[in-house]
């Protein structure tokens, strides 16, 4: 079997199912923006195309998106050129790389990775009342984004979406052309050993007995609650003087956007109640290596985890894998996961105050904290959320196409 993969940042969200296929013996193609190289995959690489910037910011997303369709189909073609004609085809849908796939390989089936539709209010545009449209260019850009995604599900035989949340946010009448597969998460890589944590201890002086509170975001910003977080702070100092709290994640960048004057949100946040924290007990770690990252997550007493109605993090799944107590927002795409009382504390996402008097409770509740955290690990298994059992049944939904 031929298999085909495109995805911007290849392998993505599909790098266990590569694995999967390849161990089924399947001959993998790879298609991407990012350098790779591995022995067993043919790959080829397109330049992240460069678009000219007008005043229009619906004109600007629609030439990236038919620019990136266009670098993809060259690569393809060259693929084809090589004696390469794949009998499936698997792409994200969301940037616009499958949208001339078709008329290269005709008779290949395509399968999207639906991760997310955009809607005018209520999921991540229009949901947190702080930040409202600024104009209705932004609207229409959704719009474009849209239509590229339709393009791309219409000629797909099937499609793929991680959660039941997320494809409930494409229309009603494609919900049966979805199946709902989540690609997993490494639950065998989130095992930290001791030597890495005692050394992250050391360097940020956290003495063993000391509570400890991490809150991870890909980047420090709204859509993740960071805001909602960083007001928290205070609080939770006052009422937990020893507590430590590990932020991780990239200050720059986003899904949203960026405040204004180049700032970040961590810079404009500070500005705002910077003087009430104590900032020796804040860190801020930045992006972590994945074995970092696992390190300074294993010193976790409780994980906070916020998002808007949104794709949901592979952090919050790796939580709940690694058993943590969990406060989280209590939002559409946590509750299909996380139940209140039963596997996390759920709270309101604008309530910073309930956020931080739920995350004391279980800093000062050791049964509690360890009775969601068994709760929520069982879960992770009970849904077969492990990335090998997860591929597993990604690929075999694959070959009964």
């Amino acid at each position: 079997m031929k298999i085909l993969f495109v995805h911007q940042n290849f392998p993505g969200q599909f790098g266990g199912l590569v694995d999967r296929l390849l161990m089924d013996g399947a001959d993998v193609a790879g298609i991407g923006a990012r350098e790779f190289h591995r022995s067993g995959i043919r790959y080829q690489r397109y330049g992240a195309p460069m678009v000219h910037q007008s005043n229009d910011l619906s004109i600007d997303d629609a030439s990236g998106r038919l620019r990136r369709a266009s670098a993809v189909a060259a690569q393809a073609r060259l693929l084809q050129r090589a004696g390469f004609e794949p009998d499936v085809m698997i792409v994200h849908s969301g940037w616009g790389e499958a949208l001339y796939l078709r008329d290269i390989f005709p008779r290949a089936k395509l399968v999207c990775y639906c991760e997310f539709f955009y809607h005018r209010s209520g999921t991540d545009i229009g949901f947190d009342p702080e930040f409202p449209i600024e104009s209705l260019d932004i609207l229409h850009r959704l719009r474009v984004r849209n239509a590229f995604e339709l393009a791309s599900v219409d000629d797909a035989v099937a499609c793929i979406s991680p959660t039941l949340w997320q494809r409930s946010t494409y229309p009603v009448e494609l919900h049966s052309k979805i199946a709902v597969l989540h690609e997993g998460i490494d639950v065998s890589g989130l095992v930290a050993d001791e030597a890495s944590v005692a050394q992250w201890r050391l360097k940020l002086g956290i003495r063993r007995q000391a509570p400890i509170i991490t809150y991870v975001a890909r980047y420090l910003e709204p859509h993740r609650g960071f805001h909602i977080l960083m007001r928290a702070v205070p609080i939770l100092q006052s009422l937990v003087p020893d507590a430590h709290i590990l932020v991780i994640g990239a200050e720059k960048g986003g899904y949203g956007p960026a405040p204004a004057n180049g700032q970040t949100w961590k810079e404009v946040l500070l500005q705002q109640n910077g003087w009430e924290i104590d900032h020796t007990r804040l860190h801020f770690l930045g992006n972590l290596p994945f074995r970092d990252y696992v390190a300074v997550a294993q010193m976790a007493q409780v994980h906070v985890y916020l998002t808007y109605p949104f794709v949901l993090s592979w952090s919050a799944l790796e939580a709940m894998a690694k058993g943590h107590a969990i406060v989280a927002s209590d939002t559409p795409p946590v509750s299909e996961f996380m139940t209140h009382g039963e596997t996390a504390r759920l709270v309101n996402f604008f309530d910073s105050e309930a956020l931080a008097r739920a995350t004391v409770d279980l800093l000062r509740d050791r049964e509690q904290r360890e009775y969601l955290g068994r709760a929520a690990k069982d879960l992770v298994r009970k849904r077969g959320l492990d990335r090998a059992e997860a591929s597993q049944k990604l690929a075999q939904f694959i070959h009964q196409l």
